[in-house]
């Protein structure tokens, strides 16, 4: 699992790309990817931050599990 601090190395790794490509659209491209682990890094971030406001998984004793329905004909010949 990537931390924040990756996602923000990872993006300034393509800010760097970016000045040193090879025509706009390329440039582009590298801003649009810098741009997407910066989000992941605030996305991260937010979710370390309000880490106690999240829904967490409960205990379970195997009660609340998918019970597996049949549908369509099979269930129709039962």
């Amino acid at each position: 699992m990537f931390t924040p601090g990756r996602y923000r190395a990872k993006a300034a790794e393509y800010a760097e790309l970016a000045k040193a490509a090879n025509g706009s659209e390329e440039a582009r491209e590298f801003q649009r990817r810098e741009a997407s682990f910066t989000v992941l890094a605030d996305n991260e971030q937010w979710l370390a931050d309000h880490h106690d406001q999240t829904v967490q998984p409960g205990e379970t004793d195997g009660a609340d599990e998918a019970t597996p329905v049949l549908v369509g004909a099979a269930a129709v010949q039962q």
